[in-house]
């Protein structure tokens, strides 16, 4: 069992593009002035940031005037090219061929894919994996990537059989017969949108019909929420994050980033998601039941460091 001490000893596995760090220290007093809700005062920070060509500051600068959706994910166009662009794409390769490989040993004949989106971390995955589970399930509760998934499904897995849920987590585990049973389950930044304690009683639930679960999510730091460190810390990983993007930086910013960090930093908007360090999504397991069998880096995030947990329900 792998149980590295130090998560950010991992080796690199991505090259990060420079940021400014006079705009990242202007935004993060912007990120402070919003989260005290004080938005007025964010905005001197926020046009500095701005002029320094963060755009991060310039998306900010049009929400604040009442521009862009509320939720991360309603702008369908300015997630898919975050999804598909910047180094989520060497990110979800390497998520992908963990996965293929874990099919392998032991070997997976039933699948349980928890929050699969349109398949970008499955689909390559089965198309790697010899043999192919002969069954998977998926839990997907969005109608759009669901559909995307089921088109492409028979082209990376023809000999397998596909069922697919458009429930939540919470509501199938509440409605499995005490028969249904699962070699794998798996989830690959998913079960951070769900907020923990629905989250650990979903997975404690599950447990009786699962060998095992692979969790792959990202060790953010351990910062107090609301802390002059923690503001800094975000600002510097947004920024670092669109950097990646070029052209489509502008989009994704707008359409998908600045919803999402409204949910992060201001008390009357609902968060996004939930994320955690490692450690704390190995807490949340050893709650639920399970037993740590490996916990490793798999790929050094513009965002933060992905890691493979692997949980076993027995």
């Amino acid at each position: 069992m792998t149980n590295p001490t130090d998560p950010r000893a991992a080796p690199a596995g991505a090259t990060k593009a420079a940021v400014d760090g006079d705009a990242v220290a202007q935004l993060a007093d912007a990120f402070a002035a919003i989260a005290d809700e004080r938005p007025a005062a964010a905005l001197p920070s926020l046009r500095q940031a701005d002029a320094r060509g963060s755009r991060m500051a310039a998306a900010l600068l049009r929400r604040l005037a009442g521009e862009g959706p509320d939720n991360a994910y309603e702008a369908h166009a300015a997630f898919q090219a975050f999804i598909r662009g910047g180094d989520n794409v060497p990110l979800y390769a390497a998520v992908s061929q963990a996965m293929a490989e874990r099919y392998r040993t032991p070997p997976v004949r039933r699948l349980l894919d928890i929050g699969a989106g349109d398949g970008m971390a499955l689909l390559p995955a089965l198309r790697a994996a010899a043999p192919v589970p002969a069954e998977v399930d998926v839990i997907e509760p969005q109608e759009g990537l669901r559909s995307a998934l089921e088109q492409e499904f028979a082209q990376a897995a023809p000999a397998s059989r596909l069922s697919v849920h458009g429930t939540t987590l919470q509501a199938f585990t509440g409605n499995l017969d005490s028969a249904a049973h699962w070699d794998l389950a798996q989830s690959s930044f998913a079960l951070q949108s769900l907020r923990p304690g629905e989250r650990i009683e979903a997975l404690r639930a599950l447990r009786p019909h699962v060998d095992a679960l692979v969790l792959v999510e990202f060790d953010v730091p351990a910062l107090a929420h609301g802390s002059d460190a923690y503001f800094h810390s975000i600002a510097g990983r947004y920024e670092r994050c669109l950097a990646q993007y070029g052209d489509d930086a502008d989009l994704i910013a707008r359409g998908f980033l600045a919803p999402m960090l409204a949910g992060q930093l201001r008390r009357d908007v609902a968060p996004s998601n939930w994320e955690q360090p490692i450690a704390g999504w190995r807490r949340e397991f050893e709650q639920a039941g399970y037993r740590l069998r490996e916990a490793r880096h798999l790929y050094d995030y513009s965002w933060s460091p992905a890691w493979w947990l692997e949980v076993s329900a027995r």
